[in-house]
């Protein structure tokens, strides 16, 4: 297979073409390691009043729920496995001097101190917006990204009681304290307006945007019986080193049943797809530039197209899968899942301490990216997500096989899966043989499988 060539194509039939490109990418992954930054996360307090947030609690990884989607006034606010219902999307409404009311999508109800109570324990519930001190709540950043909520009429903290995990877990006020249980993730679902509804501004093929002041590009996607009142999954693909978006998008040699990383073949016309192009062919993201332009290319593709802001994924091989390991880092409220194609920490790893589901593949016997840095990538969200430590079975040399792992222990919605094949630094092994394909290859089905998992 030659789908993931260096930039001039090699010839049919020569597989294992990644041995003439990977002392060209030993040499440069130096490069990316040292140009790679870390910059500071934004401020966790930072609200955007025009978006839809889930919040989900440090403590038991659920999400701010109204119990059972009621609309009335008076219906229990609690904790529940994170979904993305209406009833789990809020909006923060400003009310002036920092402070703001947190309305339901699904009811336009205001999350409510019940009764203005004061006192530890009293009930979080819905209620009508009247912009009273007990429906306003200050955000105080705690760490890694989290926030708590500090009533305005109390000066107490929204917390999940008792440290509850279980789904339907009470959530009160209480006196602050900072514990994880007061802890809450905000992640952004939208930005409201976009795409969806509207004739489309996008089509497929090569688009240019300016992005920290450089003229940047991607391939798009679109599906052919695009419909724009279908909100669809956005998966973006990266290149390796060396490589382009023009070979991700085309599949190579392979041709469509590996595009983007075969991911257009397995969606089925069911996913806007992305093949976003690297400075000097390569993801070093110095600054934090690639994170940005991924920023821009969000926010340009669903201005014009109908995305699920809460169905976006990312994948990539080599240095992509680095690009992709950086966006779990400090993008885990905007991705909902990763799969890192043999991967390592090349393109920095800014935040880093937020959940995400992670899929990581990797070759025994990569002499390029050694597999102990895949297993180094998977560890860091086996231990955010919360998943129970393990050394999965990993398949013996020469014996054409793979073994995939579902970690077991892991928060609700951020499982963390394993692959390791016998092979080296390719993206598209086949079991029972040592060459690679893009056509037969179980890579793309197996990261198509965990990213539909997530409806």
């Amino acid at each position: 297979m030659t789908a993931n060539g260096a930039a001039s194509p090699a010839p049919p039939g020569r597989h294992r073409w990644w041995s003439r490109v990977a002392a060209v990418v030993a040499a440069t992954l130096a490069i990316g390691m040292l140009t790679a930054v870390n910059p500071a996360p934004a401020e966790a307090a930072t609200v955007d009043t025009n978006a839809w947030y889930v919040l989900v609690n440090r403590n038991s990884g659920k999400a701010l729920d109204v119990s059972g989607a009621s609309t009335a006034d008076g219906a229990r606010v609690s904790q529940g496995t994170r979904q993305d219902g209406t009833n789990q999307q809020w909006q923060f409404v400003d009310s002036g001097g920092g402070f703001y009311r947190l309305k339901a999508r699904h009811s336009d109800k205001v999350l409510d101190v019940a009764g203005a109570s004061t006192a530890d324990g009293a009930a979080i519930q819905q209620w009508a917006d009247h912009n009273g001190a007990n429906q306003q709540f200050r955000l105080a950043d705690s760490d890694a990204g989290h926030v708590r909520l500090i009533n305005r009429n109390s000066g107490k903290a929204v917390e999940v009681q008792g440290a509850s995990t279980a789904d339907g877990g009470s959530v009160v006020q209480y006196t602050d304290w900072g514990g994880a249980n007061q802890q809450w993730q905000m992640i952004k679902l939208s930005s409201g307006g976009g795409g969806c509804g509207s004739a489309p501004t996008l089509a497929s093929g090569t688009h240019t945007i300016q992005s920290g002041g450089k003229s940047r590009s991607f391939i798009l996607r679109v599906p052919a019986d695009y419909d724009n009142s279908r909100p669809y999954r956005l998966i973006f693909a990266f290149h390796w080193r060396g490589g382009t978006a023009g070979d991700v998008a085309s599949g190579g040699t392979s041709g469509n049943a590996w595009s983007y990383y075969g991911q257009q073949e397995q969606s089925n016309n069911s996913a806007i797809l992305v093949a976003p192009q690297g400075l000097g062919n390569g993801w070093a993201n110095s600054g934090g530039e690639d994170v940005t332009f991924v920023d821009d290319m969000i926010r340009r593709i669903e201005g014009g197209l109908c995305v699920n802001p809460a169905q976006r994924f990312a994948t990539g091989f080599s240095w992509g899968g680095g690009m992709s390991y950086a966006l779990a880092c400090s993008r885990a409220n905007v991705f909902r899942a990763v799969a890192v194609i043999s991967g390592a920490q090349i393109s920095g790893c800014s935040g880093g301490t937020q959940p995400i589901a992670y899929f990581g593949i990797h070759g025994i016997s990569d002499s390029v990216l050694g597999i102990a840095q895949g297993r180094s990538l998977r560890d860091k969200f086996v231990s955010n997500n919360g998943c129970t430590p393990q050394s999965p079975r990993e398949p013996a040399p020469g014996s054409r096989t793979h073994i995939t792992t579902t970690y077991s222990g892991c928060r609700a919605g951020y499982p963390v899966q394993w692959a390791a094949f016998d092979g080296g630094h390719i993206p598209g092994p086949v079991d029972g043989s040592p060459n690679e394909s893009g056509v037969a290859t179980w890579t793309k089905a197996e990261i198509w499988r965990f990213f539909a998992q997530f409806q």
